[in-house]
């Protein structure tokens, strides 16, 4: 039984950490939550049967010295609070993104590899039934070598409209690192994770007041506590961006994320290579003027609105017992990290990056 411990009481903690670490109860006891604020903390654990509460994290992880530790915390504090979990001889699953700078994410992996810990990622929407059938159909080689791909993540009205999601200093970025960044690690996946040659990214942050009526986003099941107040000035984050990656295959990726535009509800991801090209969600295959569709694999947790952290929580079990190796693995989540940063760089820069 793994003593498990979670840092940050928010959405992400109550919706899908807490209720897939339940979900193998007979592997993971959760004995601890931390929040800075008292409400969170305290509200969570009464609402989870949880038996400890701290409003300082490293005090809870002094105290009762879990194995496993969940950050939750906003971006901003993934780094130190993924250290300070480490520091204290724990396995660590860290909300996405993990990093976003590549020299963050090896110090942090470096960390893990010297304390003899595990490190993952929350990397959770490779888990989708088509993108899972989609893999394993690719590293078959029906696909062939990727020449040209495409990832549209887009809400027509959906900032959040709750939390610190707006603001740079916590979040460190808007759409493209909330809800693109799991576009982004899903594709480098089925393309096998090849490295990026050169990036051309664009943020644009349009007046939100001329958007029109907007939606709370992020939150699927609404279980959202303690819910700060959305104040639209505070908001210096891009809810739109675009660009291109050129990858040292010869690959070209095009990108368009956006929390908020005059666009369609997407999430797809196209990929075409020498053999065929396939398209998700829909699984269609193009060979020619030949189509057919990929069946997608059963979802083995079909309930829950955030199955895919019951995926990682598995995998990270099964790891941990020394039955499987990790699914997201180091050298992907530092790939994923130097491309955010360079589309990031890129757009304050206005110029290309070179990698």
């Amino acid at each position: 039984m793994y003593k498990t411990c979670i840092i940050s009481c928010g959405m992400i903690a109550n919706s899908a950490h807490i209720p897939a670490y339940r979900h193998f109860s007979d592997s993971f006891e959760i004995v601890g939550v931390s929040d800075i604020s008292p409400e969170a903390a305290r509200d969570t654990a009464a609402r989870h049967g949880i038996p400890h509460w701290y409003t300082d994290a490293e005090e809870m992880l002094k105290t009762l010295r879990p194995d496993v530790v969940s950050v939750c915390v906003p971006n901003a504090f993934h780094k130190e609070m993924v250290l300070l979990a480490l520091s204290y001889g724990c396995h660590v699953l860290c909300e996405k993104p993990l990093a976003f700078t590549v020299s963050d994410a090896r110090e942090m992996y470096d960390r893990a590899r010297e304390t003899g810990r595990v490190l993952m990622a929350c990397q959770s929407m490779r888990f989708t039934p088509e993108r899972l059938a989609a893999k394993a159909w690719i590293d078959a080689g029906e696909l062939g070598s990727v020449y040209y791909g495409e990832l549209v993540r887009v809400r027509p009205r959906g900032i959040p409209t709750w939390g610190t999601f707006h603001m740079k200093k916590i979040s460190g970025g808007g759409a493209f690192v909330d809800i693109g960044v799991h576009m982004l690690d899903a594709l480098l996946w089925l393309m096998g994770n090849p490295k990026a040659r050169s990036v051309r990214g664009v943020a644009m942050r349009n007046h939100v007041g001329e958007l029109g009526t907007l939606k709370d986003s992020g939150a699927l099941t609404g279980d959202v506590h303690n819910k700060r107040p959305f104040d639209p000035a505070e908001m210096d984050v891009e809810d739109f961006s675009c660009g291109q990656i050129l990858f040292e295959t010869g690959s070209c990726v095009s990108f368009r994320v956006a929390w908020a535009a005059n666009d369609r509800e997407a999430s797809d991801i196209l990929l075409i290579g020498k053999k065929a090209g396939i398209s998700l969600p829909t699984g269609m295959i193009y060979q020619g003027t030949e189509q057919t569709r990929l069946e997608p694999f059963e979802n083995l947790y079909p309930n829950e609105p955030f199955s895919g952290h019951f995926y990682l929580v598995k995998n990270l079990r099964d790891v941990l017992r020394g039955d499987a190796e990790l699914i997201v693995k180091p050298e992907e989540v530092i790939n994923t990290a130097e491309i955010i940063e360079a589309v990031y760089t890129s757009a304050e820069t206005g110029r290309e990056i070179r990698l």
